[in-house]
Formats: C-alpha cells, sequence, structure tokens
C-alpha cells in the first residue's frame, strides 16, 4: 500500500506542478475516460480520456498529419542540415516513406541542389536512398540533374557508390542515360579499377541500354582490366560484345595463365561456348600440355574439356603427341584429365583408357595414385 501511495502522490505533484500540461507518459492510446485513482480517503484524482485533453485523437498526434506538419514547418535549409544528422536522416527517411506526392516535391527541390554532399555523407547518403525509390521518373532526373558536377566524386566514395548504385538501377529514361554518359564518358578505365566506382560502372552495365560509350572506353585495354582484380568484374559483365570477346581470345595465352585473368577466359567460353571454339583451338594449339599443368589455366582447359569440339581437338593431341604421361604426373594435370573421362562419349574413353595404359609404367608419383584411380574409374 505504500508503494501505491508513494505512486498516486508523485502523480499529484507532477500534475500541480503543471496544472495545464498532460503528459505522454500518462496516456496508454485507450480511452481512460472515468478511471479515478484513490489518493486518500478525502482526495481522488479524476484522469480525463485523451480526446479530451487535446480535442482530438491519437492519430492526429501520432500519424500522417503529424509527418505532414512537421514537413511543412521545415525550410529548405533545414531538410538539408537534418538530412546530415543521425536522427535528422533516420526522421526524414520515415516521413518520405509515408509523405504525400506534394510533399516529396518539396523535400526534392530542397535538397536537389545539395545532392553532392549529400550523397556521400554518413548519414544524408540513406536518406537520399529512400527518397530516390519515393520519386518520380522527373524528380528523379532533378535529384541526377543536381549532381552530375560530382558524380565522379560520389562513385569513388565509400558512401556515394552505393547511393549512386541505388539511383542507377531504377534509371529508365533516355534522359537520365544521357547524363550518365555525358558525365562519365572519358573514366571509364580508370573507375573501372577504383575499389567503389568499379562497382558503379558493373551497374551501368547491367541497368542502361546503350553500354557502347563504355565499351567503346574499354576496348584495346581489355587485358590490363581482365587481369585486375576490380577490372575483371567490368570485364565479366560486358563479355557478350564480340569485341570485347575477341580481345581477350587475341590475348588467351598470357590471360589463361593470370590469377584473375583466367577467369575472363572461363567466362568466354560459358557464354560463347562451341562459338569460340575454333578461335580458342588456334590459341592453344601445341602448347596444350604445358596449359594443362599450369595451375590458372589448368582451371580454362578444365571448362574447355566440357566443350566437344574442344575437347577432342585437346585430347587428339595430347594422344599424338604423346604428352599424356606429363599431365598424369601433374596434380592439375590429372583434374583435367579426370574432367576429360566425365565428359567423353564411350569412344572418347576406350581411346583415352588404352592410351593411359601405355603410360602407365612411366608413372611414379605414389602421391597421384588416387587421382590416376580415379581417372581410370571414369573412363570404365
Amino acid at each position: 500500500m505504500d508503494r501505491f501511495r508513494k505512486q498516486a502522490n508523485y502523480t499529484i505533484k507532477k500534475r500541480e506542478k503543471k496544472p495545464n500540461e498532460f503528459y505522454e507518459d500518462d496516456f496508454t492510446g485507450k480511452s481512460l475516460e472515468g478511471i479515478t485513482t484513490s489518493v486518500s480517503s478525502h482526495s481522488e484524482i479524476f484522469t480525463p480520456c485523451y480526446s479530451q485533453c487535446i480535442g482530438g485523437s491519437i492519430e492526429n498526434l501520432y500519424g500522417l498529419d503529424q509527418d505532414s506538419m512537421f514537413l511543412d514547418s521545415l525550410s529548405s535549409e533545414n531538410i538539408t542540415a537534418m538530412a546530415k544528422t543521425k536522427t535528422g536522416s533516420k526522421r526524414l527517411q520515415q516521413c518520405i516513406a509515408k509523405s504525400r506526392p506534394e510533399e516529396i516535391e518539396k523535400i526534392v527541390i530542397s535538397v536537389a541542389p545539395y545532392m553532392g554532399d549529400l550523397m556521400t555523407d554518413l548519414y544524408g547518403n540513406y536518406m537520399c536512398q529512400t527518397l530516390v525509390q519515393s520519386c518520380s521518373s522527373s524528380q528523379r532526373l532533378a535529384l541526377l540533374s543536381g549532381m552530375r558536377n560530382s558524380i565522379i566524386r560520389i562513385a569513388c566514395n565509400s558512401r556515394g557508390t552505393h547511393a549512386l548504385q541505388n539511383l542507377i538501377s531504377i534509371a529508365n529514361l533516355a534522359d537520365e542515360e544521357n547524363i550518365y554518359q555525358q558525365c562519365f564518358q572519358g573514366h571509364i578505365f580508370e573507375l573501372s579499377k577504383d575499389p567503389n566506382a568499379s562497382h558503379v560502372i558493373q551497374r551501368l552495365l547491367m541497368t542502361v541500354k546503350n553500354k557502347y560509350f563504355i565499351i567503346k572506353e574499354i576496348l584495346g585495354r581489355v587485358k590490363d582490366l581482365a587481369m585486375d582484380k576490380l577490372g575483371l568484374c567490368v570485364i565479366k559483365k560486358c563479355v557478350k560484345d564480340p569485341q570485347i570477346f575477341n580481345e581477350i581470345l587475341e590475348h588467351c595465352l598470357v590471360l589463361m595463365q593470370d590469377p584473375y585473368g583466367n577467369y575472363a577466359v572461363q567466362n568466354v567460353l560459358e557464354t560463347w561456348k562451341e562459338e569460340c571454339a575454333f578461335e580458342f583451338i588456334s590459341s592453344i594449339q601445341s602448347k596444350t600440355a604445358q596449359l594443362c599443368i599450369q595451375k590458372y589455366a589448368s582451371n580454362v582447359m578444365e571448362k574447355a574439356m566440357k566443350i566437344e569440339n574442344i575437347r577432342q581437338a585437346i585430347i587428339r593431341e595430347l594422344i599424338n603427341e604423346a604428352k599424356l604421361d606429363l599431365l598424369l604426373g601433374s596434380q592439375y594435370g590429372c583434374y583435367v584429365m579426370r574432367t576429360a573421362a566425365i565428359e567423353s562419349d564411350r569412344i572418347a574413353r576406350a581411346e583415352l583408357s588404352q592410351a593411359i595404359s601405355l603410360v602407365a609404367p612411366k608413372l611414379h608419383n605414389a602421391k597421384l595414385q588416387v587421382q590416376w584411380d580415379e581417372i581410370m574409374a571414369n573412363l570404365r
């Protein structure tokens, strides 16, 4: 009883101190009309309902109307300043998600001139990402126009790159593509190697209709990009272009033996399959055995074994030049032979099995015995 009496006395003092105010923690969202709290045998407090206190409902205070009133009370400068603070950015994101079109328009007009700074801001970039998803196409174009002088800086920024990729991913207007083309023209090669901007270039390749403005700046430098960790990702996104395809095969031998470049050649084989067979066979002719036992090139040769025309040419060369013992004496060569055994038809398996049995007496590396057994099991 003493505890409840102290609580009641605290409530009396609180309300006596500010008799004309009602506290948010006094109301729970339910109608409290008629509820009484006994204080003593001579007095009691009557708690009126919430609607009587403020002349309205809870929704008027916490619902959409409050968000509208909040936005209406902000000037353009205030919106931009708020977006750069943790609580302000979060509050604006909440408002944007529930705002009416005219309120979105107000925010767009307010922040468009400052998009270059907001896109790279610690908190502002999150507000920008939320805003672009709620914009109309014309509003999105206005935001993009506001940042066009800063777009390279944004692309290279660790925070700006995510916001810019988000904006690019929903681009669908010719005017948007024109702005991207004008802004990135002349910078594609260096941006493709940048740890942040490379992802922006990849997003452009996946989104825009006209990719030629990107491809034309890559041509002539495909080998350099394919041998770069980030540049390789850009090359893989445009390997369907015949010019890129031809340039990769032109440098096939070098790329196959590179830690990153070999993936570019594998991607060509996966994409073009039989269409690239003649060019690929011509590139590796008389060097097949050496490539099969090289760490990175062996991955490409395994991929090539899955294409019938190329597989037949490789096996024929290995048998005719008596190079099977070289492959079977190498860990990487055994991987290639295992794939050949799995992918070959019955006639080719019989031919391979006979050829391997002839070189078996020359094999003495006991560490590879398990792999040899696996190859022979697949040839049966």
